[in-house]
């Protein structure tokens, strides 16, 4: 009993004894844990529990930190250059005296007017002065921005994958019409470049030139990258792009969706007369689909009539679908979603959420193992029991993935339920459209595991996008003692009202350290405030 109870205690000392004694959680083997999991119980006494409110930073876009944390990039205002800064850690020296001169005390929260702490703190932090700025949006790419809410890491963060854009004016070109029959073209269409930069030489590699395009780039949506393959999803020409990135380089190898691999150099090059009236083939990967539906109709079975009259009255709906969402869950396997296609008849956006349907489609062998609809409950299953390996992200430190809540909730309570429950058809319709996970879109950070700390998800989220903001304090809990760790003060500046404009609030968290920047933003005033941990910090117990 004593031996436990010293397991479960969360004193600094009990737990750095432990951990030089090697000791474990009650009943686990050390060989069976990820590495440095022993660092987990720290977290909970190491906490970003002090706020320096309203601090001033260079005048830049902040995007994220690098995989190993020892980097942040950011945008310039004119989103055309890259800001590397080296992040010297909470730790160092220059940070303890700055904080030690402030005299903050033990308050949790540091919002003196006119202090030194407030003005010097980010570049004590972040060498700012040393900043590597790299100019990519020039010469030929003069007339492209770089999109700010993107992007993806490579090479557990060597480098580093960018995207910019420029808009086009003009029809586009007839030809797409034939190499791509299931063109959306209701949208506008973009000139994109991608940029492969090296985060350890400070170069760009490579390049990507994809015009005439349209893809959702916002919050890394249209790109997945799983080890050295990058997906890119066109929204217009309804297929998805495949590269490989090698030192630096891209790599084409294939384009997935409008027809089979080497259909082009079988067909004959003579097309005929093309014209509105002309009705071109369905796609590929859409005839697999009617295919795998079409095979798991048992002619045998009871209700063969019944399935039958449903598969001739869902054919439309495939026939029509747009491809909204891809991910790639390995290397081989690839999750596409795809939605009821708008009628031409369509002003205003669909009152309703669109039907969806969620396929599962492997590269190399070209075939549809799976195709499961918006109410699936085989489909919430698969996601409960595979949703770590689907968000494709691991922390560096300790191993672990990152956990949304309401994953955590419905695994702690419907894991091994059946659709017979009235509530698990109703959150497979809830949790469903969670997948295909957008790729690096969650932070690792120990302080956002939702089953060791309980926090209000409406304000803070392990998605990387900004919130609504708090009228109070976002408290942060111990999930087993409910015990208050750390709150983040960022509350809002103004007064909530449904009528105002929204003010949102964006959180930037360090992979493992306890350091986080926050940015509320509403209409186009920003405020920036740092959270890190202060040893002479007292975290009060009350709720407020």
């Amino acid at each position: 009993m004593a031996y436990e109870r010293r397991l479960r205690s969360q004193n600094l000392v009990h737990l750095l004894q432990s951990r030089e004694s090697g000791y474990t959680c009650a009943g686990s083997q050390p060989a069976r844990l990820p590495r440095l999991a022993y660092e987990r119980s720290f977290y909970k006494c190491i906490t970003p529990s002090l706020t320096i409110d309203s601090v001033s930073i260079p005048p830049v876009y902040l995007r994220k930190f690098t995989p190993d944390g020892s980097k942040l990039l950011a945008f310039s205002q004119d989103q055309r250059s890259l800001h590397i800064y080296r992040y010297r850690g909470f730790s160092c020296a220059a940070v303890g005296e700055l904080i030690r001169q402030a005299d903050v005390g033990s308050a949790e929260c540091f919002s003196r007017q006119d202090n030194v702490l407030r003005s010097t703190i980010f570049e004590r932090l972040f060498v700012t002065k040393e900043a590597l700025t790299l100019r990519l949006c020039q010469g030929d790419y003069n007339l492209y921005y770089l999109h700010r809410e993107f992007s993806v890491f490579l090479e557990e963060g060597r480098y580093v994958l960018l995207a910019a854009m420029s808009v086009l004016r003009g029809a586009l070109p007839f030809d797409v019409y034939v190499r791509y029959p299931d063109l959306f073209d209701k949208l506008d269409a973009f000139s994109y470049v991608f940029f492969v930069v090296d985060l350890k030489l400070g170069v760009v590699t490579d390049r990507l030139l994809l015009p005439h395009d349209s893809i959702v780039i916002a919050h890394n949506h249209g790109i997945s990258v799983f080890g050295s393959k990058v997906a890119i999803m066109s929204r217009l020409h309804q297929c998805v792009y495949v590269y490989s990135v090698s030192e630096g380089k891209f790599h084409e190898q294939e384009t997935i969706g409008p027809r089979p691999r080497d259909f082009i150099e079988r067909a004959p090059a003579d097309i005929g007369k093309l014209d509105a009236t002309t009705v071109l083939p369905i796609t590929d990967i859409k005839q697999r689909v009617l295919s795998f539906l079409y095979r798991q109709i048992d002619p045998k079975g009871p209700s063969a009539t019944e399935k039958q009259k449903e598969f001739y009255k869902n054919f439309e709906f495939v026939e029509h679908m747009i491809m909204e969402r891809m991910q790639l869950v390995n290397k081989e396997l690839l999750l596409l979603r795809y939605e009821e296609r708008p009628k031409d008849s369509d002003t205003m956006p669909m009152a309703t959420s669109p039907r969806r349907l969620y396929v599962f489609y492997t590269i190399s062998g070209e075939e549809v193992v799976g195709v499961y609809p918006d109410y699936s409950v085989d489909l919430l299953q698969i996601i409960l029991q595979f949703y770590d390996e689907m968000s494709n992200v691991r922390s560096l430190q300790t191993g672990d993935a990152p956990s949304l809540p309401l994953h955590f909730f419905l695994k702690q309570n419907f894991v091994d339920a059946n659709e017979s429950i009235p509530f698990v058809r109703h959150a497979a319709l809830r949790f469903n459209p969670s997948v295909p996970v957008s790729s690096q879109s969650l932070s690792p950070s120990p302080y956002l595991r939702f089953n060791e700390f309980s926090f209000d998800d409406r304000h803070v989220s392990p998605l990387e996008r900004p919130n609504p903001c708090s009228a109070e304090p976002i408290v942060f809990r111990d999930r087993t003692s409910q015990s208050v760790k750390f709150r983040l003060h960022a509350t809002a500046r103004r007064h909530i009202n449904p009528l105002a404009p929204r003010e949102l609030c964006a959180f930037i968290w360090h992979p493992f350290e306890p350091l986080v920047l926050s940015i509320q933003k509403c209409m186009n005033s920003y405020a920036y405030h740092v959270h890190l941990y202060n040893h002479s910090t007292v975290v009060e117990q009350s709720s407020a």
